[in-house]
């Protein structure tokens, strides 16, 4: 069917809406939509025949304080559904509108191929019928008014097959009303997540896969890891530093539930005390001197629907563990200087090198804090118990740092092989990076092979017959010093006071030195 769509200019003259559509009523013309908006009318008709039309133009145009009168290909609103119907038909994430009662109002193209009802036997359905006992948290976003994040969904099809989806739940809030009038879930299958995962990898995403080993106690780390890896438990990485708890951490990650969320790395030694609370929890407009004007969101919220990684927690204040235990319980944080319950949904994974059970019997760590975290400890071995892994990882970062250098290929001679495997390798496998790293770039170019590595020994800090300069004398000494301040004290921080230096400044020593 043909249809003609008026624009009708008008002055803002009580009536003039009840004038127009009487020119429409005595021409016995049936109006299929009308729209009105502030000097302007839009009607929508069937088309007529030109002397109709033109004797309808005309009686509208008489008229009083009717200013013009245009036929337009559609009404504005028409023109808004094209937009919003192509922009929901292109994008690849699936979309289901649902009302207050839960049911089915609209679902986009993308929607449409995921699910295994057809859309004429879904439109008006409740929810539940499809989603099955996942519709708790449709029922939670809708009276919490609380967007809830990357949440596992399986769903049944007809052949017996189940759909593997994650999804995403969206209110839709009425300002007038101040109520929520439904909800936007958006779905996307396993496969679009794991393409999504591996586009992003480069910017850190790790697979177990690429943790290199050949020994027996990492085969046995990782094989524990991935067993847990897609349950919600919190998980605690035990280990030297430079044994690799962050690599395990976001191998972790992408192998759980949460792999589509972000992974939020936080060092709880690195960031000064007086700024902790505020990084951690975010807080409000005005809550000290300085704030941002609108606030700030914490870690926690910037890790949610996916994992915060706590590292070197042991160095958190007493204060800070008390908050973090309620945030872990109540699985919700309040912003500095705001009383608002915001709740989070994340994974947590811990790690230090210290040993906490020692700590929480000497008062120095909460112990409640303690078994709340320590559900699955994982202790990853020095690179000194798991010799047979150091050929792999050296073969494995000089290809890394030759081909970053642009050289050919470079082999381990059976020398710097024996000095590798010979050595204790007190900052583990960052200080075996660093040390084939150097040599890589003090290797001579046409050298096809490295002959020697550069590990700095301990023994030639004071008075030995190896011909070093002071500086390098100076440096070793320094290192033996901050490694004794570092095993005295209880933390970084009290290492510092004990120093005499800020801690931001021990921090740039120990990251210097491979003792971080």
């Amino acid at each position: 069917m043909e249809t003609t769509t008026f624009e009708i200019e008008t002055e803002n003259r009580v009536g003039i809406t009840h004038d127009v559509i009487g020119c429409f009523l005595c021409s016995n013309i049936n109006i299929m939509r009308m729209e009105v908006k502030p000097h302007y009318i839009y009607i929508k008709i069937k088309s007529l025949e030109q002397r109709l039309h033109s004797r309808l133009i005309s009686s509208i145009g008489e008229i009083s304080g009717v200013r013009r009168i245009d036929v337009i290909p559609f009404l504005p609103s028409e023109g808004r559904e094209d937009q919003m119907n192509t922009i929901l038909g292109t994008v690849s994430e699936g979309m289901i509108l649902l009302d207050q009662a839960l049911r089915v109002q609209a679902v986009n193209r993308a929607a449409r191929g995921m699910l295994p009802i057809p859309w004429d036997q879904l439109k008006g359905r409740p929810l539940a019928d499809l989603w099955g006992r996942h519709i708790a948290d449709c029922s939670q976003c809708l009276e919490s008014g609380i967007e809830v994040l990357n949440k596992a969904v399986t769903i049944q099809r007809k052949t017996g097959e189940t759909a593997q989806m994650v999804a995403s739940y969206y209110p839709i809030r009425s300002e007038t009303a101040n109520r929520n009038q439904g909800i936007v879930i958006v779905i996307r299958d396993m496969k679009q997540i794991s393409d999504l995962i591996q586009s992003v990898k480069s910017t850190g995403m790790v697979q177990f896969a690429d943790i290199v080993h050949r020994s027996e106690e990492m085969a046995r780390c990782i094989a524990l890891a991935k067993r847990v890896a897609r349950c919600d438990a919190t998980i605690f990485l035990y280990g030297e530093s430079g044994t690799g708890k962050e690599l395990f951490a976001r191998a972790i990650h992408y192998e759980s539930l949460h792999a589509a969320g972000p992974f939020v790395p936080v060092n709880c030694a690195a960031i000064p005390e007086a700024l902790l609370e505020s990084e951690l929890f975010g807080y409000e407009a005005g809550a000290f001197t300085g704030a941002a004007k609108g606030g700030k969101k914490g870690l926690f919220e910037m890790a949610q629907g996916g994992t915060l990684f706590l590292d070197e927690v042991a160095e958190l204040p007493l204060h800070l563990q008390a908050k973090l235990l309620h945030a872990v319980e109540e699985r919700a944080v309040r912003r500095v200087g705001g009383d608002k319950r915001i709740p989070i949904d994340l994974r947590i994974i811990a790690a230090t090198n210290r040993d906490l059970s020692a700590m929480v019997a000497q008062g120095r760590f909460r112990g409640d804090l303690y078994y709340r975290l320590h559900v699955i400890p994982i202790q990853l071995p020095p690179l000194r118990e798991r010799k047979s892994d150091i050929p792999l990882l050296a073969s494995h970062f000089a290809g890394k740092f030759r081909r970053l250098a642009g050289r050919p290929p470079l082999s381990l001679s059976s020398q710097a092989m024996h000095m590798l495997l010979t050595h204790d390798w007190p900052g583990n496998v960052r200080e075996l990076r660093n040390v084939i790293e150097r040599s890589v770039y003090l290797c001579l170019e046409e050298e096809k092979e490295l002959k020697k590595v550069h590990i700095e020994n301990k023994a030639t800090s004071k008075g030995t017959t190896n011909a070093v300069g002071l500086k390098e004398r100076m440096e070793a000494y320094e290192r033996e010093i901050v490694a004794e301040a570092l095993k005295r004290c209880q933390s970084v921080r009290q290492a510092a006071r004990d120093l005499g230096i800020s801690h931001t400044a021990l921090l740039r020593k120990v990251r210097k030195y491979g003792q971080s």
